[in-house]
Parts: structure tokens; sequence; C-alpha cells
């Protein structure tokens, strides 16, 4: 809500918000690690090492393939009456 009162109710598109990071990326360069420093001193996150490499998986996450939880249940069930 603080932005849109401080932008006049404006909806800055995906190139506005690249743009203003390119133009003032020197100031935010340590924003990012100041935030993350402030939610650990609060004890809301904790610490760690991350990685990203950028990796693709391809996935199917098609409506026709995704299950409820009771029928995962069913399918767990009929896999392990296969096994035996």
């Amino acid at each position: 809500m603080a932005f849109r009162y401080l932008t006049a109710d404006a909806h800055p598109d995906h190139d506005t918000f690249a743009e203003f990071r390119k133009r003032h990326l020197e100031a935010l360069a340590g924003l990012f690690t100041q935030a993350l420093l402030l939610c650990e001193k609060a004890g809301l996150v904790k610490l760690g090492h991350v990685a990203i490499d950028g990796s693709k998986i391809k996935a199917n996450a098609s409506k026709h393939k995704a299950q409820s939880y009771a029928r995962m249940g069913e399918t767990e069930r009929r896999a392990l009456v296969e096994r035996t």
C-alpha cells in the first residue's frame, strides 16, 4: 500500500523496475545483504549457504497429471501391492 501511495497509484511495468535497477546498481549492491542481516538479527531467518546453478529441469505439471492427496494414497497403495 505504501508503494501505491508514493507512486500515486501508478503501476510500473517490468521494464521500469529493470531500468531503475540498472541505473542504481551501485547504490543497491549491498541492500539484499543488509536486509538478510536485519532479518537474521530479528530471528526471522537462519543464514547458511545457498547455491543456484541455473539448471533447467523438464517437468510435467499438467492438470491431467495432478493428483489429490487421496488419489496419491491410492496410487501408493497400488504400488505397494504390485511390489509384493
